[in-house]
């Protein structure tokens, strides 16, 4: 078998879809890489936006669902990625352990542990059972939990996006001052 790379977007076309805060030197390689997804990218990179501004999750929360899915799925580059990026975030040391241990995440904040429960969930079997979706609806209320589930969605998504496509890993320095991918 031989090592198949798809090539990034040149600068330009990354800027003709990001806009002009495109910056290659902060904009991570999973992002770049849906830049080159022709038509489907612009709408792609709009949803990314939106994730990400969105209120229904704090930046710890989100960043648990992105280290818990990318961990699930056995997505290298996300792994690599989140993990970094979520200790930029505030997870601890200790949470991002937990999140990325073998078994159910146990022993940190049940918020957190409540959305590792989703991410397994819904990466293993496309569905929340309905203890879980109960617990999901208590804790956040139903528009937000339908948030939450949207993004757990993206995040299969783009991990299986940026695993297909053999995104490669962005640099310990990048990555070091990135608290998300752009």
């Amino acid at each position: 078998m031989t090592d198949i790379c798809f090539p990034p977007p040149t600068a330009e076309e990354a800027r003709a879809i990001f806009g002009d805060d495109f910056n290659p030197d902060k904009t991570l390689n999973g992002a770049i890489a849906l830049a080159a997804a022709g038509d489907l990218a612009g709408p792609a990179i709009a949803l990314m936006r939106a994730i990400f501004t969105c209120p229904a999750a704090e930046a710890r929360l989100r960043e648990a669902m992105i280290v818990r899915t990318a961990v699930r799925l056995n997505c290298t580059y996300a792994v690599h990625a989140s993990i970094r990026i979520a200790l930029n975030s505030g997870l601890s040391q200790t949470e991002v352990e937990a999140l990325t241990a073998d078994g159910p995440v146990t022993g940190i904040d049940p918020e957190i542990v409540l959305i590792a429960r989703m991410a397994d969930e819904i990466a293993d079997y496309a569905t929340l059972g309905e203890d879980l979706l109960e617990a999901a609806i208590e804790r956040w209320g139903v528009c937000n939990t339908r948030k939450l589930i949207l993004m757990l969605s993206w995040f299969n998504l783009v991990n299986r996006y940026e695993s297909a496509c053999r995104v490669p890993n962005d640099s310990d320095e990048k990555l070091e001052r990135s608290s998300g991918p752009t």
